[in-house]
């Protein structure tokens, strides 16, 4: 027996956003955004030479002790071979 089912066909979910809500939310961000206190350009490059400089100050600690202990490995590793 080859019997179709006559099962109805799915309608497509509603996915229209409602634009009160949308403009709702642009509206709160806009309000947020206008809070911001934004940073003078002289204290902006401030901030960011003080980030660079300990970057670099860091990485180059990181570098040294690397190569220190990279060292004394392969120095205990010839005094034990």
């Amino acid at each position: 027996m080859n019997e179709e089912k006559n099962t109805p066909t799915p309608t497509p979910k509603n996915t229209e956003r409602d634009d009160s809500v949308v403009k709702g939310i642009f509206h709160t961000y806009r309000a947020e955004f206008r809070k911001i206190v934004w940073p003078s350009w002289e204290t902006l490059i401030k901030h960011t030479a003080t980030v660079v400089v300990v970057s670099l100050m860091f990485g180059a600690y990181i570098a040294l002790m690397d190569g220190g202990f990279g060292i004394l490995f392969r120095q205990f590793v010839n005094l034990v071979i």
